[in-house]
């Protein structure tokens, strides 16, 4: 019965992916004005996209505001049909696929792979012959890099946004104000932190507190961390809990280990709303923007959730407090892992290419992910231009991201068989490893009892291991890395990581 459902849940699984658009490859008659059929030969090509992203959810996401504009342009030859999943979902479904050797023709990486992986499986086309040849050029310096979305020279993905910080304070303007405490000016160190929650809940009476984050989801709880750290830890956004500087995970790290310490007595002081130990992200950004909350420490996304779920929340963002008070700087990468890519087995990918070329990769379409708050765009002058911004609160968004973030270290820049060893692990942060950081950040803020370091230090140390497991298995497949590929000792997190820093290492 076990293996019936099993088998049933995935057939389901590939039928969302393909029933969708059912009518790739049939003819379709063209219609004239009258509703009479003008060429009965003439074939309209279905082209199926697959993906978790939220800027295709919905009919009125920017997504697929520019899907429809390109199917009425292109009414009668291709008609692009997009289906949107929550990431856990999709990722089941695109396992399906591949073992059905039945993949939309655009799909997104799923989590837990990359590019590179993906590729060496014979399971994308590049993009290259089926893109315009100067389609790499529209997008930032840096935007496309040999291990990461290229592979042997070619081109299987681009990225979908600018610069993304992983960890923004959002602070509630309302819920300050009815406190007593001065809406301009939020925390910005741990101890300010402390005490405005605290005085926020015990005014709050049970209905309002200082800080909330989304407990439920255990895998972005490292978030809360790392922008609580960032002034003395080294962060870079594409590892977190992950030291580029020594090539160490610093979940043991006297940073990270005293912000847990520090969440734990605003548990105590009861500053924390209680629900943030099991609440998801949708829910916490309900609560947040509904004035249950002063403080949220979440990436870049939270904002235009927030903006989507309660439009009339009055807040703004500034950098995550920090325990010196000193301003905080990330680490990024243009080039990312993953992306949207052309399956090997479309039928029609000079198609697909067109609509990624001319729709999906072009400037109306981050024009519209702009316009929409959901995050800067990968073309710089679009990201300068003001006149694109959405809201007020855009405004400190942007400036934060220009404030914050430098271009830090790549490891695939230095060595690119360091992919092999990411793609072993699923993530850096090893999603595989049970109990996550996120398992043992709820158990440490509901019970006291637990020792903090030993626990930091039990888990680095495993960490660490799974790490060095990962580089052996990789080396004896035949490929040459090492611990020392992931070690950056020259990087500074306050100044961008250039040509010159990677020639001066050893």
């Amino acid at each position: 019965m076990k293996r019936l459902t099993t088998k049933a849940i995935l057939t389901v699984m590939i039928s969302a992916l393909t029933l969708t658009a059912c009518t790739s490859g049939e003819e379709k008659p063209a219609a004239s004005s009258n509703g009479t059929a003008t060429d009965p030969k003439k074939e309209e090509i279905t082209i199926k996209v697959a993906g978790f992203s939220d800027f295709f959810k919905g009919d009125e996401s920017p997504g697929m505001k520019v899907v429809k504009e390109f199917n009425e342009k292109n009414k009668g030859s291709i008609q692009v049909v997009v289906q949107y999943m929550p990431s856990a979902q999709y990722s089941t479904a695109i396992q399906a696929g591949i073992a059905s050797n039945d993949l939309p023709d655009i799909f997104l990486t799923p989590t837990g792979m990359d590019i590179s992986s993906i590729v060496k499986n014979g399971w994308v086309k590049p993009l290259d012959e089926y893109v315009s040849k100067d389609f790499k050029n529209r997008f930032t310096q840096g935007s496309f890099e040999e291990g990461i979305n290229q592979i042997d020279g070619k081109t299987y993905s681009w990225p979908l946004g600018g610069k993304g910080l992983r960890a923004i304070l959002y602070y509630n303007k309302k819920v300050m104000r009815d406190a007593g405490l001065d809406p301009n000016k939020p925390p910005k160190t741990w101890d300010e932190l402390k005490e405005m929650s605290k005085v926020i809940s015990q005014k709050g009476k049970g209905d309002t507190y200082g800080l909330i984050f989304p407990g439920g989801d255990y895998t972005l709880l490292d978030q809360v961390v790392l922008g609580l750290t960032a002034s003395t830890v080294p962060a870079h956004g594409d590892f977190p809990g992950f030291n580029l500087k020594t090539g160490k995970y610093i979940y043991d790290s006297k940073g990270w280990t005293d912000a847990i310490k520090l969440l734990r007595s605003m548990k105590k002081d009861e500053s924390i709303l209680p629900s943030s130990y099991t609440i998801n992200s949708a829910e916490a950004t309900t609560l947040f923007g509904s004035n249950k909350a002063a403080f949220f420490i979440d990436a870049r996304y939270r904002m235009w959730q927030v903006k989507r779920d309660t439009p009339n929340a009055e807040f703004d963002m500034a950098p995550a407090p920090q325990q010196d008070g000193k301003e905080p700087f990330y680490g990024y990468t243009l080039a990312t892992k993953t992306g949207y890519m052309i399956s090997a087995n479309s039928k029609h990918p000079k198609e697909a290419g067109k609509f990624i070329d001319e729709t999906f990769a072009a400037k109306p379409f981050f024009k519209s992910t702009l316009q929409s708050g959901v995050q800067l765009s990968p073309i710089e002058e679009l990201n300068k231009d003001k006149s694109l911004f959405p809201y007020p609160e855009f405004t400190s968004f942007y400036n934060l991201h220009e404030t914050e973030m430098r271009l830090g270290p790549s490891i695939a820049k230095r060595n690119i068989n360091t992919s092999s060893v990411v793609a072993e692990l699923g993530e850096i942060k090893q999603l595989k490893m049970k109990p996550s950081f996120g398992d043992l950040f709820i158990k440490m803020l509901a019970d006291d009892k637990t020792d903090v370091d030993a626990t930091m230090k039990e888990y680095a140390n495993k960490m660490n291991a799974g790490l060095q497991a990962a580089i052996d298995k990789v080396n004896a497949s035949g490929s040459k890395v090492s611990l020392n590929d992931f070690t950056f000792p020259n990087w500074e997190p306050s100044k961008d990581y250039t040509d010159e820093a990677y020639k001066s290492l050893k």
